[in-house]
């Protein structure tokens, strides 16, 4: 018996090109952050002159447009640099939990020639790396701009900030100038430096603000319009998309993610348009992806704890103190065969970290004198979403 060929009975696909919807596209046009470009175009004059540019600090959460503005802005800063007869590099590298030996690996290797590009993984120290490159920058003409994008992934990044904003004055570069721009969803980083390297960096700071529901809107049409084919969009379908992501973080890649999904479901119905019941659906997986990408980079003993307070608000017995939480994350070690941290303050050590990672909610209780102040946790998202995700069982 021959088998049915699947794509026969597909009607055509909603999309014309997809990837316009993914967080790698690059749009020619930046909608919806005039202000921030014109400021950073302000910081970054200088460096149009032939001057030294300024350091900078761009602040904002995922999916707030901080990279694709830069990557705009650095474009536009380079056509003007070269207009007004200077010449202007470039260098954007995602720090990406790198060291700060690794990372500045990275940038000397893309600098150098292919038949050269081996600076050794081991065996020399960052100083090491430091000194190739500077001798690769320079190599390079008039001023540099180097863009770290998730600056504050980087071990060793005090060090590296310090030693990169005084290489002129130290004479390690004296043929190019440089100016540094760090990319930070961490709006504490700046109080993670010491003090002579905050002094040393003297950086301006920009900040990303959420988008609301109409930037949202607009955002996805225009991204639509390529992405999708005519008619194949519900009218209403991308105001719910950019309503459901300003609801919740105002986030650019959310929305776009929303959008995409709801395409995806759609082509899954075989259906030839993209309606409102598809983001519904899109929504659920889209959630649930998030939450799985966040649990990956969690310890056992992290997966644990959120299992433990999953399992409280099921039973409605959240949100949970430190103490009866550590008892319902020894519980879950137990079914699953793992060694439990052998103290509440371990734990506590944990659920700070949970919190700062946006897992939990930390609420401050003051009883006066009599009861002093205490924490509890709560889950800042749904039971099931995390049982789904660790695949426990307990649910």
């Amino acid at each position: 018996m021959v088998e049915e060929n699947p794509y026969e009975t597909m009607v055509a696909s909603v999309f014309d090109d997809r990837d316009v919807l993914t967080e790698s596209h690059q749009p020619e046009i930046v909608p919806r952050r005039a202000e921030e470009i014109r400021q950073y175009a302000h910081f970054l004059r200088p460096a149009t002159n032939g001057n030294t540019p300024d350091n900078i600090m761009v602040y904002g959460d995922t999916g707030l447009g901080k990279t694709v503005v830069t990557k705009h802005i650095m474009e536009l800063t380079v056509d003007e640099a070269e207009n007004n007869g200077n010449v202007l590099s470039v260098i954007i590298e995602d720090c990406n939990n790198d060291s700060a030996f690794s990372y500045t690996r990275e940038i000397v290797n893309r600098l150098r020639d292919d038949d050269e590009k081996d600076f050794p993984k081991r065996g020399l120290s960052t100083a090491d790396a430091m000194d190739a490159l500077y001798e690769e920058l320079n190599k390079l003409e008039g001023t540099v701009i180097l863009v770290a994008d998730e600056i504050d992934h980087m071990d060793g990044v005090d060090s590296f900030l310090y030693e990169m904003s005084r290489a002129e004055s130290t004479g390690d570069l004296d043929e190019v100038k440089l100016g540094i721009v760090g990319i930070s969803n961490d709006y504490s980083f700046r109080r993670t430096l010491s003090a002579k390297t905050s002094g040393s960096f003297a950086e301006h700071e920009l900040n990303f603000g959420p988008y609301d529901a109409e930037d949202l809107r607009h955002i996805l049409e225009e991204r639509a319009v390529d992405a999708f084919r005519d008619g194949t969009l519900d009218e209403a379908v991308i105001p719910k998309c950019a309503a459901l992501a300003a609801r919740d973080k105002g986030d650019a890649r959310q929305a776009l993610d929303l959008l995409k999904m709801s395409g995806i479901v759609a082509n899954e119905h075989n259906r030839e348009q993209v309606a409102v019941e598809h983001v519904d659906e899109a929504k659920r997986r889209v959630e649930r992806g998030k939450v799985a990408e966040r649990v990956d980079d969690l310890t056992d003993h992290q997966r644990n704890i959120i299992v433990a307070i999953a399992n409280a608000e099921v039973q409605e017995r959240s949100p949970v103190r430190t103490k009866e939480i550590y008892s319902l994350y020894s519980a879950v070690c137990e079914r699953r065969g793992d060694e439990p941290l052998s103290t509440i303050r371990s734990v506590r050590e944990h659920l700070k970290k949970l919190e700062m990672r946006g897992f939990l909610t930390q609420i401050e209780h003051n009883n006066g004198r009599g009861g002093g102040k205490y924490h509890t946790y709560e889950l800042s998202m749904k039971p099931q979403l995390v049982f789904d995700v660790v695949r426990t069982g307990d649910e």
